[in-house]
Order: structure tokens, then C-alpha cells, then sequence
């Protein structure tokens, strides 16, 4: 693999982190999956090494260092959930979901608390009615959605970037009927 799949897997990763599904404990997963694909990075090699107890304070200082090396520069909002959405379109057209518009109701996991990305706002807006029957979902954004430009990763990689936001999605089609969004009001 070349520098600029290297600077798209590392700006992929920092997308998710600054979308809130990437945790620290989950950069080493991510480093050996970069490790099997070739990557020879010191950085990485020792991310790969971390426990799954790793916190920031282990894996930042790592990380901040290979994005310097290749480049990588912090995203907004609407950048991150644009590259967080190609991520999970590469996942599910590798291994497809078992529920309705997997793609919208990741994206909308990725709006609150401050609503920043217009499209995860967008999903946010049209999940809570998939499953209740009492509005018609238009099938075209999901279509649109799942058809966004790959990220040219391998698949592992993939795999281990989607994981942590991939094991959102329920494990089997929810029931029919309307249920309203939690707020921390209620």
C-alpha cells in the first residue's frame, strides 16, 4: 500500500474519533489491521502492541505522530461524517446488515449532542420514523447513501475502523411501531 492509502486510512480514523466512534481502546485493532496490510510504521507497531485498556494518554501522542508523518489533517463535522459514511457504505457492501437503511440509522448516531453535520442532522431526522409505519421513508436516500464513493481500503482495515459504529446497528430487524428519541430529559 502507497502514502496516500495510509493518510486516507489515518484520516478515516481521526474522522471517526472526532465523531465519537473511535475510542482509544480501539487504535490498536485498527494499528494491527494496518500492520497486516504492510504498513511498517514505528508508531504503528507499538499502537498494535497496546492492550485493549489503552487511553489516550497511551495512544494520542502515537497517533498524532503518524498523522505528521503522512499528513493527515483534523476534519470538521460535516467532513468527518462525510468520511465516517464512505466508511460504513465500504462495510456494508462487504458484509450487508440485517435491518432497513443501516446506513441512516448509523449516521444518525453520529448527530447529537450538537447537530453540527448536516447530513448525520438529516439522518437524525428520518430514523425514528423507519420503523413505525406512520411516514413513508423515501428508499432513494438509503439507496444514495450506501452508493457513496469508496474509501479504496482493504478490508480489513475497513472492518476494523466500522467496527466500534457497526456494533450499533441491531443484530435483527426492530419491531413495528413509533418510538420517540430519548432526550436527557426523558
Amino acid at each position: 500500500m502507497d502514502d496516500a492509502t495510509w493518510r486516507t486510512a489515518l484520516s478515516v480514523a481521526r474522522a471517526a474519533e472526532h465523531c465519537g466512534c473511535l475510542e482509544p481502546s480501539d487504535w490498536p485493532a485498527v494499528a494491527v489491521s494496518m500492520l497486516l496490510e504492510g504498513n511498517e510504521d514505528p508508531e504503528i507497531a507499538e499502537l498494535a502492541g497496546l492492550s485493549r485498556q489503552a487511553n489516550g494518554w497511551d495512544t494520542e501522542p502515537l497517533v498524532a505522530a503518524a498523522c505528521e508523518r503522512y499528513g493527515v489533517l483534523a476534519a470538521d463535522a460535516d467532513e468527518s461524517t462525510d468520511l465516517v459514511a464512505r466508511l460504513m457504505a465500504d462495510d456494508l457492501r462487504a458484509r450487508p446488515a440485517a435491518v432497513t437503511a443501516p446506513m441512516i440509522r448509523l449516521l444518525a448516531r453520529l448527530a447529537p449532542p450538537d447537530f453540527t453535520s448536516d447530513l448525520a442532522s438529516r439522518c437524525f431526522s428520518v430514523e425514528e420514523y423507519l420503523d413505525c409505519g406512520c411516514v413513508q421513508v423515501d428508499p432513494g436516500f438509503e439507496a444514495e447513501l450506501r452508493q457513496l464513493p469508496t474509501l479504496r481500503l482493504a478490508a480489513s482495515i475497513v472492518e476494523a475502523l466500522a467496527r466500534p459504529l457497526r456494533s450499533t446497528l441491531p443484530t435483527s430487524q426492530p419491531p413495528h411501531g413509533h418510538h420517540e428519541h430519548q432526550t436527557d430529559n426523558g
